[in-house]
């Protein structure tokens, strides 16, 4: 059998889980007040339209994402590149400054990292070590907690489905700027200390919203009943319109949106939770409840299947 036979999620649920010295399997490491991650992709990864600097950004703020949907400030970065020998000079600084830029932007510091050669396009990994302002290493998931997406989705989706049909699917500006050039609103973690009592878990939705949303299930062994999909309806209306894709096919698609998901206790002040963040410039809304149909994602009485984007099988 091959990786790409059993695939990224079952690879890391069935073998990786044997080996590693924790129980959770979770984006952030979290030890004594401290969190760490690391994340990192392949160069060739990028879009037509994005430059090395524009890969250099979004590597840091993929990584930086996850730190910060934990509740974590990050502080120090270290990076490990692989690059092809025969790459200008200019465009290492290029990748080099979009890194630096980034780093700077989240409150970081860049203190080193390590450089390899590659035989292909390359890679960047991003690793984070930061200090944790809100911890929920020790609450337990409850039926009837609620889920909470800090905006709409859908405009990468707008990229990628335009992307596999040969960009002959118009683009939206703000979709293009999301994947270009996307920024974390280092602001959630003022939120997150404020009312960190409130809050059960917390991740990003990298990855998409339906692998994300079973992560939490697989995790817990509960369920999750969706009440409202956050799809942005102008990203809608374009695909539909030059496509035959139903809502369940762009949440497929969907992914690096980089956005929080967090688990708030059944008795939270929802409203005036989501009237903050809506001062520090989210679109928040509640988007389902936890339920006690262990692994299972449902909507309208009908089971989501986990599906999305594997590094070793593609989407599926």
């Amino acid at each position: 059998m091959r990786l790409k036979d059993i695939g990224e999620h079952e690879f890391i649920k069935k073998i990786i889980r044997n080996y590693v010295d924790i129980n959770l399997l979770d984006d952030v490491f979290i030890s004594e007040n401290k969190g760490y991650k690391i994340d990192g992709f392949k160069l060739s990864y990028a879009f037509p339209f994005m430059t090395y600097y524009d890969i250099g950004w979004k590597a840091v703020t993929a990584s930086t994402s996850d730190i910060i949907a934990k509740g974590i400030k990050p502080n120090f970065y270290l990076v490990s590149l692989g690059l092809n020998p025969n790459i200008e000079v200019d465009k290492a600084k290029e990748l080099l400054n979009g890194i630096s830029d980034a780093i700077h932007y989240y409150g970081g510091r860049y203190v080193g990292g390590d450089l390899n050669d590659s035989d292909f396009n390359g890679w960047v990994d991003i690793f984070i070590e930061g200090d944790l302002v809100c911890d929920t290493s020790d609450k337990i998931l409850q039926e009837g907690d609620l889920v909470l997406i800090g905006d709409y989705i859908g405009y990468t989706t707008n990229v990628f489905i335009s992307y596999l049909n040969n960009f002959r699917i118009p683009i939206s500006s703000k979709a293009l700027i999301k994947v270009k050039h996307p920024i974390v609103n280092k602001a959630l973690l003022l939120f997150m200390k404020k009312y960190c009592k409130f809050i059960k878990y917390s991740t990003d939705i990298s990855d998409g919203l339906i692998v994300s949303l079973y992560n939490i299930i697989y995790n817990f062994n509960l369920g999750i009943q969706i009440t409202s999909l956050p799809l942005d309806l102008n990203v809608v209306k374009i695909l539909k319109s030059y496509s035959n894709l139903t809502e369940y096919d762009i949440l497929k698609y969907s992914g690096e949106e980089f956005l929080p998901i967090l688990i708030l206790d059944k008795g939270s002040p929802v409203e005036e939770m989501i009237n903050d963040l809506q001062y520090l410039a989210y679109n928040p809304l509640i988007i389902g409840r936890i339920t006690n149909n262990h692994n299972i994602l449902s909507y309208k009485n009908q089971i989501i299947k986990n599906t999305g984007w594997d590094n070793f099988t593609g989407w599926y």
